[in-house]
């Protein structure tokens, strides 16, 4: 066991022996400074070239991707290896809920056929007609209605037209009454312009009658002259000469008077069957 108080004096005998041994001097100062300042300048050079290096792959980075196309989408995986994958399993599917069941919607409506076309009856075409009532130069005005009916049918292609029983009906556009006017000759016109096929359908048409007739101018003249004679005598019965001429002019007026009395007319009794020609072409619908 070592004494406590002899403790201070070894410190002090180590302190001594440590001080008085003379320490390790290095060997070559200069050549270990310049080894260190070497390692420095290379540890330098490194780190620059690292630094220039990552600023390099800096801007080669940029430029790749300024110049890279743009990405494409992925290709589509292939069919087999579609149809290899498994299958999710469908989820259990919910329970049908009951709905009422939907109307169904009404068919559409067939389109109407398109109606046939008109038969057309030509210019020139004769129609036979029956009339309803009777024509007179003398009773008949300008713009009375007449009215008649066709006796035969007209064929078109095989087609019956116009089939009998049809009316057709027009207008009095011209009369000369032989009674009316000394030496005319009496004459109606009629200017058809309806055809009615049945009650339901009319079409126009143009077609002109005329029923003329006989002159009177002979007979009139023979009427007055001789009624100029008659006067003329009667009036040699008066003692001068002024009772022959006053005879033959009031003998003359007579006859005159007896000539426009006693002309003719032109008429056509109601049943007469006439014959129209139609001036323009006809379309009656089928």
């Amino acid at each position: 066991m070592q004494n406590p108080r002899l403790m201070p004096y070894a410190l002090v005998a180590l302190l001594w022996l440590s001080a008085c041994t003379p320490a390790e001097e290095p060997k070559n100062p200069e050549a270990d400074l310049a080894a260190r300042e070497a390692e420095l300048a290379r540890r330098e050079a490194e780190l620059e070239l690292q630094e220039r290096e990552a600023e390099l792959a800096r801007r080669e980075a940029e430029l790749a991707e300024r110049e890279q196309p743009p990405a494409k989408p992925p290709a589509p995986a292939p069919r087999a290896a579609i149809a290899a994958a498994p299958a999710p399993k469908p989820a259990a599917a919910p329970a049908p809920v009951a709905r009422p069941a939907a109307s169904q919607p009404a068919p559409a409506a067939a389109r109407p056929a398109a109606p046939p076309s008109p038969l057309v009856v030509p210019a020139g075409t004769r129609l036979s007609v029956e009339l309803l009532s009777p024509l007179s130069s003398k009773d008949n005005r300008r713009g009375d209605r007449i009215e008649a009916r066709v006796v035969a049918d007209v064929m078109i292609n095989g087609e019956r037209a116009i089939p009998t029983g049809s009316t057709v009906s027009g207008t009095v556009t011209e009369r000369t009454s032989g009674s009316k006017r000394i030496g005319a000759t009496p004459s109606i016109t009629v200017a058809f312009d309806t055809l009615a096929p049945d009650a339901d359908r009319a079409v126009a048409m143009s077609a002109r009658f005329t029923e003329t007739g006989k002159s009177e101018g002979g007979r009139d003249a023979a009427k007055i002259a001789g009624g100029a004679v008659a006067g003329a005598v009667i009036g040699k019965q008066v003692e001068d000469d002024k009772g022959a001429v006053v005879g033959g002019l009031l003998g003359a007026a007579a006859g005159a008077a007896a000539a426009k009395n006693t002309g003719t007319e032109a008429e056509v009794p109601a049943g007469r069957v006439i014959t129209l020609v139609l001036d323009d072409a006809v379309e009656v619908k089928r």
